[in-house]
């Protein structure tokens, strides 16, 4: 798979070479997991210019895309992005109750 991924950055390299552009990028994050979603967000929010690379389809790694979609952990940490994320869910299913809905997590939701 990594083999796949490195290629896949080739060539993009090898595009944008031929196209004789040069892109300029402030922070360059290569991995769209939880994390690196997390991280393109606040350097983007910062003002920095992201280029955020991924080799599946989808953003968010384990919490969007492992068929659970349940965080692990505490689910009341209070600010931040996870604190954004967590009240978006309450907001689009009516409150931290209605996200108890099994027993791998605290905060379950649809990806």
């Amino acid at each position: 798979m990594k083999t796949r991924f490195y290629l896949f950055l080739i060539a993009v390299t090898i595009l944008h070479c031929s196209q004789n552009e040069s892109l300029t990028y402030d922070i360059v994050i290569v991995g769209g997991g939880t994390s690196g979603t997390a991280a393109a967000i606040q350097a983007g929010r910062m003002g920095a210019n992201v280029l955020l690379l991924q080799e599946q389809e989808w953003l968010g790694g384990m919490l969007t895309a492992a068929g659970v979609s349940a965080t692990d952990g505490n689910h009341k940490l209070p600010s931040g992005i996870w604190g954004e994320f967590r009240d978006s869910l309450y907001t689009r299913y009516g409150g931290p109750e209605a996200l108890f809905t099994g027993w791998v997590s605290n905060t379950q939701f649809e990806a």
